[in-house]
C-alpha cells in the first residue's frame, strides 16, 4: 500500500466513525516506535488531505522497564519540538507498581498510561486521545482473549473509538497492517526508536506475535485478516444480544434505592446467553467495577435453577434468593 492509499484508508476509518472534524485537538500517545511515529505523521497528512488543521500534541510515558527509556523520551521531545508541537511526558515506576499491586507490568503499565493520558487531555483541552494500535495488534488481542477463555465480548477486539475515559480514545490505524506502516515510515524517511522488550517472548503479547501468529500463517497466510473478520462478525452479534439484554433488563428488573430485584421464575425462562448478561448488568447496577468470572456465573445460574433459599457474596455485592425473589444489593 503506497502513501496515498494509506492516507485514504485511515481517513476512511475516521470518516466512517465521524472522528476528527475540522480544528480537532488531538493528543497522540507516542512511544517513539514506528507505529506511533507513523500515526503522528499520518494525522498531519490527513489534515492536509482534508484541507483542514488539527491541534496535535504528543505525550509519552516512561515505564522505567528499560534503562534506555529515559533517552528515548529525550529523543522524542527533540523530534516533537522540531515539528513545533506541544510535548508532554510522565514517569511511572511500573516494575515497582506491578509488585505492589500484584498485577503484571503490562496491566499496570496500561492502567497508569491511560489514566495519565486522560488527565493531560482534560487539563490541556484535547478532544481526543489517539493511539497507534493497528490490524496486527487487533488480531493479537483477539487471540489473547481466546487463549484466556474469553466470552464473546473478548472476541470483538478493540474498537476504533472507546469511551471508557472522559476523553475518547481513538484507534485510527485498525484497518492497516504493521507492514503498511513500516512502508510509510520508510517512504517518508521518518526516524523511530526500537523497543527491545518487543522481542521478549516472556510477555504474552510478544509470544503471540513472534511464535503463534507465524505458525498460524503457515496454515493460512491471511490469518490476520481472518481473525479480524471474526472480531467484526462477533461484534455485530454482540450488539444484537446486548440490545436484547437491555430490553429484558427493563422488563424484568425492579430497581430500588439500595437494591435491585428480579423473579427467579422469569429469569429461568430466558436463554442462558441473556441470563449471563443480565447478571452482569444486575451487579453493575450496584458496583460498576465488578466483573463476573465464569465461576461466579455458574454459581449464580445455580441460584436461578433451584427453588431453595440461597445467599451468595461477591466482593461488595450480596445476592439473596428466597422463594421467587432474587435481591442484589451492596453489603455493608
Amino acid at each position: 500500500m503506497n502513501v496515498k492509499a494509506l492516507i485514504r484508508r485511515v481517513n476512511h476509518t475516521l470518516k466512517l466513525h465521524k472522528l476528527f472534524p475540522e480544528n480537532s485537538r488531538i493528543l497522540v500517545a507516542c512511544s517513539g516506535g514506528p507505529d506511533s511515529m507513523a500515526l503522528l505523521y499520518l494525522l498531519q497528512d490527513i489534515a492536509t488531505h482534508r484541507h483542514t488543521t488539527y491541534k496535535i500534541g504528543v505525550a509519552i510515558v516512561d515505564h522505567c522497564i528499560r534503562p534506555e527509556s529515559k533517552d528515548e523520551v529525550l529523543w522524542l521531545q527533540h523530534q516533537v519540538e522540531e515539528l513545533g508541537l506541544p510535548f508532554y511526558s510522565a514517569t511511572f515506576d511500573v516494575p515497582r507498581l506491578s509488585k505492589e499491586h500484584k498485577k503484571s507490568e503490562e496491566t499496570i503499565g496500561r492502567q497508569v498510561r491511560y489514566q495519565w493520558l486522560n488527565e493531560i487531555a482534560q487539563s490541556e483541552g484535547y478532544d481526543y486521545i489517539a493511539v497507534a494500535h493497528h490490524k496486527d495488534d487487533q488480531a493479537e488481542s483477539i487471540l489473547a482473549h481466546i487463549i484466556r477463555g474469553s466470552g464473546l465480548n473478548g472476541l470483538t477486539g478493540m474498537s476504533v473509538v472507546h469511551y471508557e475515559y472522559s476523553i475518547p480514545v481513538v484507534r485510527p490505524l485498525l484497518d492497516v497492517t504493521k507492514e503498511n506502516l513500516l512502508t510509510y515510515i520508510g517512504t517518508k524517511q521518518i526516524s523511530y526508536c526500537v523497543d527491545s522488550t518487543n522481542d521478549d517472548v516472556r510477555y504474552q503479547r510478544n509470544r503471540i506475535r513472534h511464535r503463534i501468529i507465524p505458525e498460524l500463517e503457515a496454515v493460512n497466510p491471511a490469518v490476520v485478516d481472518a481473525i479480524v473478520r471474526l472480531g467484526s462478525s462477533v461484534n455485530e452479534d454482540v450488539m444484537v444480544i446486548s440490545d436484547l439484554t437491555a430490553r429484558t433488563f427493563d422488563k424484568l428488573v425492579s430497581i430500588g434505592d439500595d437494591e435491585v430485584r428480579i423473579s427467579r421464575r422469569a429469569l429461568r425462562q430466558e436463554p442462558l446467553a441473556i441470563q449471563r448478561r443480565l447478571w452482569q448488568r444486575l451487579v453493575s447496577t450496584i458496583d460498576p467495577e465488578l466483573m463476573l468470572t465464569s465461576a461466579h456465573q455458574e454459581q449464580l445460574l445455580d441460584i436461578v435453577n433451584t427453588g431453595e433459599k440461597k445467599t451468595f457474596t461477591i466482593k461488595s455485592i450480596k445476592v439473596i434468593a428466597q422463594c421467587d425473589t432474587i435481591k442484589v444489593y451492596c453489603k455493608h
